[in-house]
């Protein structure tokens, strides 16, 4: 089981989900209500997720959200007094990022923006701390399948995280601006404690 509430011992992602049926998930459902916890949003853009980032920050989460580019919704979150630094998260520094939450949806991985999957997972997965979860939504079947065997075959990655590969469908995940595939997937990589 991924990600269980200490009080109930249900999964966290299946507790938030049953009490948000008929709406599509977002990083906030992977967080635990009982306890600060940091949160890093990679990547994030649209409005949508910077609501549901400055909604963590208000609850007395330690937020962060980064993306290289730095559009208007990001300026308006940082005014809010959200934390927003322009940067990719292979450049935050290893001593001061922990996170217990990294969530990120990455549509479709392809020309300049293609980062091989070990590459990718690592940058996440080495920022995670004891019992972190890195949560990510992608339309990319291949790029989701070939983290998942990471996650399986290689030893270090299997040693120290267990990680789940669910589909979705689009209705249930975060919005994309990106057409519609039918099926979005989510995977969970969790680190063991």
């Amino acid at each position: 089981m991924i990600a269980a509430d200490p009080e109930t011992g249900r999964s966290i992602c299946r507790q938030r989900e049953r009490g948000c049926a008929g709406r599509a998930q977002r990083c906030s459902d992977f967080v635990s209500p009982r306890a600060t916890q940091a949160v890093l949003y990679v990547g994030a853009e649209r409005v949508d997720e910077f609501a549901d980032a400055m909604r963590l920050v208000r609850e007395g989460h330690d937020v962060v959200v980064i993306n290289p580019r730095e559009t208007a919704p990001a300026r308006a979150f940082r005014r809010g007094g959200g934390t927003f630094v322009r940067a990719r998260v292979e450049q935050l520094p290893m001593a001061c990022c922990r996170f217990d939450v990294i969530c990120e949806n990455y549509p479709y991985p392809s020309g300049q923006h293609y980062v091989p999957p070990r590459t990718f997972a690592m940058a996440r997965l080495s920022r995670l701390g004891p019992g972190g979860r890195w949560v990510l939504f992608t339309e990319a079947v291949r790029y989701a399948t070939l983290l998942k065997a990471l996650g399986d075959y290689d030893e270090g990655v299997q040693r120290s995280f267990r990680v789940e590969l669910s589909s979705l469908p689009h209705t249930e995940a975060p919005p994309s601006a990106y057409p519609s595939a039918g099926t979005r997937f989510r995977l969970i990589f969790e680190r063991r404690l």
